[in-house]
């Protein structure tokens, strides 16, 4: 991975230093060209060193701050932060992975000796998406009988249209999380690296994202194209009958039509985002009396039965990626992500990130 400033190690090529390297830790004795780690300076920025030389070991080291900037800049490959640890991706998701509902957990890395929470990072307008609405069938694992409330996913489908338009949130995730977060998802659902492409200038896209995006683009030798980048993002590969559309929210001057999770699920139910926050019990029972008769008018359908054509796209989407298209998916370290956000203009804590 490069940064401006410099280039910086991917965490694999680290990982594979710190296996070759009999030390693991300039603080251990036995590194051929390291020291003990003596007491952290008042000022101290933790560092990962990668080493180059046979002879010099990788490791983590903590400096006095003059002294850590000073080995940063004649050493390219290493980095602010630790060598071992966490390492993030970012991942677009719609539904119930968002903020306020229920799955929102699932993009955090828990172990009884780790804890690692995902960073919301903003929303953005990913076109050439459809979204619609899963009726569970009953037949399903995930049919939850009354007096349970009926669990309801969107499903982002890819029309080829430019104006079918979702809004998704975007999230820093331990990568280690990006694809168990799907294991107990619906069964429709994966992830797809190149075909989710976000406009970003469009308003529905938060300007601090937009930032973010922007000075990736700049980082990037060969990107040019400063309208649209790919996500990491969860699409359903199967358009089901147990879909029903979700409602659009508004239409744009140029056609589009705008959806998301949270607005259209509570359009779709008569309600609204407002009640959620104000009146969870009414909110709920409008969304469980919605979802109810979609499962019923849903019930009994078969797969794969002739549907309506599809009409025209209007404006032809365009997936996939050419050579001047950035692809968001880099692997950042904590450290190396804030300061990434700081060239961007954006403060951004990392837990993980101790400077």
């Amino acid at each position: 991975m490069h940064w401006a400033g410099g280039s910086r190690a991917t965490a694999w090529g680290v990982a594979a230093l710190l296996v070759a390297c009999p030390c693991i830790s300039w603080a251990e004795a036995g590194c051929p060209n390291g020291a003990k780690q003596g007491p952290r300076p008042q000022d101290g920025l933790t560092i990962c060193h990668v080493a180059k030389d046979p002879k010099d070991c990788s490791g983590t080291k903590t400096l006095a701050g003059a002294e850590a900037k000073k080995h940063l800049a004649e050493h390219s490959d290493d980095f602010s932060g630790a060598c071992e640890g966490t390492d993030f991706v970012m991942v677009a998701v719609s539904g119930t992975l968002e903020e306020g509902f229920p799955l929102r957990p699932n993009l955090d890395f828990v172990t009884p000796l780790e804890r690692v929470n995902a960073v919301f990072l903003g929303r953005a307008l990913i076109r050439g998406l459809r979204a619609k609405l899963d009726m569970k069938d009953p037949a399903s694992r995930e049919y939850k009988t009354p007096p349970e409330r009926a669990a309801v996913n969107p499903a982002l489908i890819p029309t080829g249209d430019a104006l079918d338009a979702n809004i998704s949130s975007i999230y820093l995730v331990d990568r280690r999380q990006a694809a168990k977060a799907l294991l107990n998802e619906p069964r429709f659902l994966s992830m797809t690296p190149d075909l989710a492409k976000v406009d970003i200038d469009a308003p529905e896209t938060d300007a601090s994202l937009r930032a973010l995006l922007l000075q990736a683009i700049k980082e990037t030798p060969g990107m040019t194209n400063t309208k649209q980048v790919t996500f990491l993002q969860v699409i359903s590969v199967y358009d089901s009958c147990h879909f029903v559309p979700s409602p659009v929210l508004y239409t744009k001057p140029d056609g589009t039509r705008v959806t998301d999770f949270p607005n259209s699920l509570a359009m779709f139910a008569g309600t609204s985002e407002k009640q959620r926050m104000a009146d969870p019990d009414a909110y709920n029972a409008a969304v469980e009396k919605a979802v109810r008769a979609g499962i019923e008018a849903t019930k009994g359908c078969v797969e794969g039965a002739p549907a309506a054509a599809a009409p025209k796209p209007q404006t032809a989407a365009s997936y996939g990626v050419d050579k001047t298209t950035k692809r968001m998916i880099d692997i950042y370290r904590p450290c190396a992500f804030a300061e990434f956000a700081a060239r961007a203009g954006q403060k951004i804590q990392i837990a993980q990130c101790p400077n």
